[in-house]
């Protein structure tokens, strides 16, 4: 019988988001500078861009120094990277900016982030949905674990009870504790609805629960799972 494969941790290679977005805000810029001031139309596109960006980098900013170490705080543990968290917070609606700048940069003489990095910028909001989907499932056993009952004797009381526990308005009323919701990095309408809301904050929660297994192990994670379980 061949030797069984040990099954790979998971792990994140930092892609350098911030410094990426000094590089593409100092390409707009010089474009700027070598732009005829009557091309109005690409002068607008440029000063759209420059304010995204800059927006963003406030965020990540922020994140950085505000959320990183509120959450480190709470939860007991340090975060291995602060970028995994900046991740986490990257909306879908971020996507289009990026690709707009690899459609204007990409192959041209200003470009220094090549296919691969304008791949990994516009897929920011994809990350963030895999370390939601990392989250989901690492809670989902974690809940299990603390439901248990020796006997196994009800089922249906175990699988309602986390239901409950892992629902979206569940996580909601957690991810308002932690107060992720204002750290989200995007380019939404400002009137999503009750559920659009509650879905993303259940997936900032679910995202902040991957983190914390990809970095440390499951055993922490049983550990936090806690703050989801008894929040009120």
């Amino acid at each position: 019988m061949k030797p069984k494969k040990p099954v790979p941790a998971l792990s994140w290679k930092p892609i350098g988001i911030e410094d990426k977005l000094i590089l593409l805000i100092t390409a707009v810029r010089s474009t700027q500078q070598e732009t005829p001031e009557n091309n109005s139309r690409l002068l607008t596109k440029l000063d759209r861009w420059l304010i995204d960006m800059e927006y963003i980098q406030a965020g990540l900013e922020r994140v950085r120094r505000d959320l990183i170490p509120e959450l480190e705080q709470v939860l007991d543990l340090e975060f291995a990277d602060d970028e995994l968290i900046q991740v986490a917070m990257f909306q879908p609606s971020t996507k289009n900016i990026f690709m707009e700048l690899e459609t204007q940069y990409l192959g041209s003489h200003m470009d220094r982030l090549g296919e691969e990095g304008f791949a990994m910028m516009i897929n920011l909001s994809e990350m963030a949905q895999v370390l939601a989907l990392v989250g989901d499932a690492v809670i989902s056993s974690a809940v299990i674990q603390h439901l248990w009952e020796e006997h196994l004797g009800n089922a249906g009381k175990i699988t309602q009870r986390k239901a409950e526990i892992v629902s979206n308005e569940n996580m909601a009323k957690l991810c308002d504790k932690w107060g992720l919701y204002k750290y989200r990095i995007h380019f939404d309408p400002d009137k999503p609805s009750k559920s659009e809301i509650e879905h993303d904050k259940g997936t900032l929660i679910e995202a902040v629960y991957g983190i914390v297994y990809i970095e440390k192990e499951y055993k922490r994670i049983v550990e936090i799972v806690k703050h989801l379980i008894n929040i009120q």
